[in-house]
């Protein structure tokens, strides 16, 4: 049976959902059948490990976990029962294949309890160490429809910059303060980001940023999010359309800055329902529930943007290079997120289990992960890598800013420098590799010299 829903600030009552699906092409021969994306190890434990911690770090402990179809779904309910050691209580939901974040949600909804008024929607892969706690704090005071978390890019996500070209991959935030004015695509911007002028004319301070990572965790309003999400069945992505639907809303007739603005207008002759309304409509796809709103209960609710702390940990796991890597070493690093392992740092100021075994004159440096089983031959040198459970390390091997999944082989006198080395797979002896992506069970054959490449079996 499962628990009570949680209670977050104030007399909210709040259900967690985790959506542990899509992005698996970024990821390619990695993800199998048996190991959905989500399930990929990060450190210790899966990458969907680290959303519920978040969750349950913030007294969330009800959860529903959206998975992509039936097999994948009972990959992740078979760790649950059998691996899985936090505090939430754990249900999970099957979505259609081609689910995407909306329509996982959209299947989540028959299973929100009924108390619950307020949903904490986590992306799967998202590792953060700040308080969903405060999130929900801000979402209580503004009295918001939707809040969502907001974080400084790491510096290993930076966008790429060509003058006279938008930045690619960026993803336009637009902000008055804490509210949350523009959510904007890079497909929705053709060298110039059109601002709208009923936008523009309701607000004293605006400012578009692209420095900021949308960390898709948001605070939502139950009945809000349910309602849009049954009359908008067109709506598949919760980031593209279904928080970007909500931010125009707050500009439908009725909200308060319309109708601030308009009494404004009014006292100077403008008519400002005759001239607004129809432009409202046609500019931001003004719902016609909220047409004849006038400020009272039905009046478009705030969405706001809950900025995470400068010293804040936040990043999400959403592509092998750079984001597998990258997350990978920063959680064995003591000076930036070790503390979100879920493991105690050693003397040494690493993390190896207690069945790795080390041969003789071979050294694991700071800021490592070893898991259990694994073993290394002599005079092996490990710096700044993460290496999974069940591996095989020879001797002489040299291993730098890497990760090496589990039950991977490298064989005597091979060096792997800032790659990514697939489970199963094998790296010939005497071979070298610099920042490369070795998939799921590819062979590397012995004494290759390879650089910034991804290799995979043909299928």
């Amino acid at each position: 049976m499962r628990s009570h829903t949680g209670t977050a600030p104030g007399t909210m009552s709040v259900q967690g959902v985790v959506l542990a699906c899509g992005g698996e092409r970024r990821f390619g021969d990695l993800v199998t059948q048996d190991r959905p994306r989500h399930m990929l190890d990060l450190g210790f434990n899966p990458i969907v490990w680290h959303a519920l911690q978040t969750l349950e770090a913030g007294g969330v402990k009800d959860v529903l976990l959206v998975a992509r179809g039936d097999h994948a779904a009972s990959r992740f309910d078979a760790w649950l029962k059998e691996g899985y050691e936090g505090g939430c209580d754990v249900e999970v939901i099957t979505a259609p294949e081609d689910a995407d974040t909306a329509d996982a949600l959209r299947a989540a909804m028959p299973r929100v309890s009924a108390d619950a008024d307020t949903l904490a929607v986590v992306a799967g892969d998202l590792v953060t160490d700040v308080s969903i706690a405060d999130v929900l704090a801000t979402h209580v005071r503004r009295g918001a429809v939707a809040t969502c978390l907001l974080a400084k890019r790491r510096a290993w996500n930076g966008l790429d910059m060509k003058v006279g070209r938008p930045p690619k991959g960026a993803h336009y935030v637009g902000l008055s303060g804490d509210k949350l004015l523009l959510m904007a695509d890079e497909e929705d911007v053709d060298k110039v980001l059109k601002l709208r002028r009923p936008m523009m004319n309701r607000v004293s301070d605006f400012v578009v940023h692209t420095d900021l990572l949308d960390a898709q965790l948001y605070v939502l309003d139950k009945h809000e999010v349910s309602h849009l999400l049954e009359q908008k069945r067109h709506m598949t992505s919760l980031q593209l359309d279904v928080i970007p639907a909500l931010v125009r809303r707050q500009f439908a007739p009725g909200s308060d800055q319309v109708g601030k603005s308009s009494a404004a207008e009014s006292s100077n002759g403008a008519d400002a329902n005759a001239d607004d309304g129809g432009l409202m409509e046609a500019v931001f796809g003004v719902d016609k529930e909220n047409k004849d709103a006038k400020g009272g209960e039905n009046a478009p609710r705030p969405c706001c943007a809950h900025l995470a702390p400068d010293d804040a940990y936040c990043a999400r796991v959403d592509t092998v290079v750079p984001a597998l890597l990258e997350v990978s070493r920063e959680i064995a690093d003591g000076a930036v997120a070790a503390h979100l392992n879920g493991r105690r740092m050693s003397k040494y100021e690493n993390f190896v289990d207690p069945t790795v075994v080390i041969g003789g004159k071979s050294t694991i440096g700071p800021g490592c992960i070893v898991g259990g089983g694994t073993s290394f031959g002599e005079k092996c040198s490990v710096k700044r890598s993460v290496v999974g459970a069940g591996c095989s390390v020879g001797s002489g091997v040299k291993l730098v800013n890497c990760v090496v999944m589990n039950r991977a082989t490298i064989e005597d006198g091979a060096t792997v420098q800032g790659s990514v080395i697939g489970p199963r797979a094998v790296i010939g002896s005497g071979a070298s590799l610099r920042e490369c992506a070795v998939q799921a069970e590819y062979e590397v054959e012995e004494g290759d010299d390879l650089r910034s490449e991804t290799l995979q079996n043909r299928r």
